[in-house]
């Protein structure tokens, strides 16, 4: 039986089993705070464009998109601007309760074919954490040790959601990392790893719909099931963990224009992306990406957290048509680097 498909309370018989897993197991580098090593921000145009295709026309279409890139502590959005084609009667900003940009649209002329495009100019920095705070047992993140740090929305992160109910597998996997005495900042490398090693990235395996039991079960998915069996695992601990979406950098395409071609061996980066992200007292919150084994550092650009997936949807919607008017789905993501403004090209 493979390493990634193995049950969870399975535990390596042999020492070279053992080694076997402790390679595959390999914690991603911590980025810790060091003096004079800070790199300059990194400057990208984003490009989403979600595309719906109908089979016969259709006469309404009611969304809500969740792509416009937020301001972060490490990610300043320069401009943006969401498209819609056909031309819609209704395109309205919205902002959630966790601080979330939202667009809402309504088209309601008849089409067979829904554009939206969004268009950004974002800056992200680099991001390093104190050494102290990562080094602190994980029990000390538990709400009790928070202070006055996010007393009401990180209470919100703590208990189960929707798409993420106590309860689950998950447990399993939070016992092997959050054992006690344990630094949070291992733990978190650890829990990216371990998922990272255990799950077999799928696109064929899971769908929206797919529930965290099936996803535990068949050790299968995508960034989003992987981002909630991270999330799962960090509140059963009792910590305060979010569920993060976004984009990868990506590559220019042949011809220079915005292309989906990943950057290196990164994973997930043709739409749009997802992690997760857990509370730290003393340093705030800190995101790790299973999917591609790594802290999130400046190849990603974030667009909204919430709970889970449930929250924060690319874009969701009610569609009016008549029988058998079915859609197809295409999607399509650039994050490209560009000069400062101001600056010359090389």
């Amino acid at each position: 039986m493979s390493e990634n498909t193995r049950s969870a309370n399975t535990r390596p018989a042999t020492t070279s089993d053992a080694s076997a897993q402790g390679a595959l197991r390999r914690r991603p580098l911590l980025p810790l705070r060091e003096e004079g090593t800070t790199a300059e921000p990194m400057h990208y145009r984003v490009h989403h464009l979600t595309s719906y295709h109908y089979a016969k026309p259709v006469s309404r279409n009611y969304g809500r998109a969740h792509i416009e890139p937020r301001a972060t502590p490490h990610q300043r959005v320069l401009s943006h601007e969401v498209v819609v084609d056909p031309t819609p009667a209704r395109l309205t900003a919205h902002t959630d309760f966790y601080g979330n940009s939202s667009t809402y649209l309504l088209v309601d002329s008849p089409h067979t074919q829904l554009d939206v495009h969004s268009h950004a100019r974002v800056t992200v920095a680099e991001r390093r954490y104190p050494i102290e705070p990562m080094s602190r047992p994980w029990e000390q993140c538990l709400p009790e040790h928070w202070g006055s740090l996010l007393p009401e929305a990180g209470l919100d992160f703590v208990h189960p959601s929707p798409r993420i109910p106590a309860g689950t597998a998950a447990r399993e996997i939070s016992a092997e990392v959050f054992t006690p005495g344990r630094a949070i900042g291992e733990c978190l490398a650890d829990l990216t790893a371990l998922i990272h090693a255990d799950f077999t990235y799928d696109s064929a395996a899971t769908t929206v719909s797919s529930t965290l039991v099936e996803v535990l079960a068949a050790r299968h998915g995508v960034c989003q099931d992987f981002s909630h069996v991270g999330v799962a695992a960090a509140r059963a601990a009792g910590l305060a963990a979010r569920y993060v979406s976004g984009y990868l950098r990506t590559a220019p395409s042949a011809e220079g224009a915005l292309g989906t071609a990943p950057v290196g061996e990164m994973i997930g980066s043709a739409a749009s992306h997802a992690w997760l992200s857990v509370l730290v007292p003393g340093t705030g919150w800190v995101d790790i990406d299973p999917t591609n084994r790594t802290f999130v550092d400046q190849r990603f650009v974030t667009t909204a957290w919430g709970r889970d997936y449930a929250d924060v949807p690319p874009l969701k919607g009610i569609v009016v048509g008549p029988p058998g008017a079915t859609s197809t789905l295409d999607v399509a993501v650039g994050v490209v680097p560009e000069p400062p403004a101001g600056s010359s090209p090389e």
